[in-house]
Formats: C-alpha cells, structure tokens, sequence
C-alpha cells in the first residue's frame, strides 16, 4: 500500500530530525534508494508549526511498503 510522504535529502533529514515543539518532533524515516520520508499530516499539526516553512518546500509522492529501509530491530 503506497502512502504519500514528505521526501527529504539526508541534508534535509538531519537539519530537521529532533524536536519540532513542545512534547514533539520530527523524525525522517530512511528509503531504499537514500532518502527520508515524513507523513504528509506534519504539514497541518500545530505541534510542528515552527517549521512550516522547511516543510512546505518538500517534494511529496507516494511511497509503497517496500521501498522503507528495515529498521535493524525488526
């Protein structure tokens, strides 16, 4: 099943990754072919509302179940 996703650099992952508001934050999840995804719902949750503007400017697309890098603890 594909989900639309926010795709980032790994540049942009790390200028982003870590707290984004008071009790949140954004966490880039690794792709197969080396870049990062977020839910396209950070864009309209108030809890990352500082950084709108570096948000914004994402590329979206859908992204399949497949294309996610296994997380080692899996």
């Amino acid at each position: 099943m594909a989900t639309t996703m926010l795709i980032l650099t790994a540049a942009e992952a790390d200028a982003l990754r870590g707290p984004s508001g008071p009790g949140s934050a954004l966490d880039p999840r690794p792709l197969d072919d080396g870049t990062f995804a977020l839910p396209v719902a950070v864009l309209s949750d108030a809890a990352h509302a500082a950084l709108q503007n570096a948000l914004q400017g994402l590329q979206q697309r859908d992204v399949d179940d497949g294309e996610w890098v296994a997380d080692p603890g899996d």
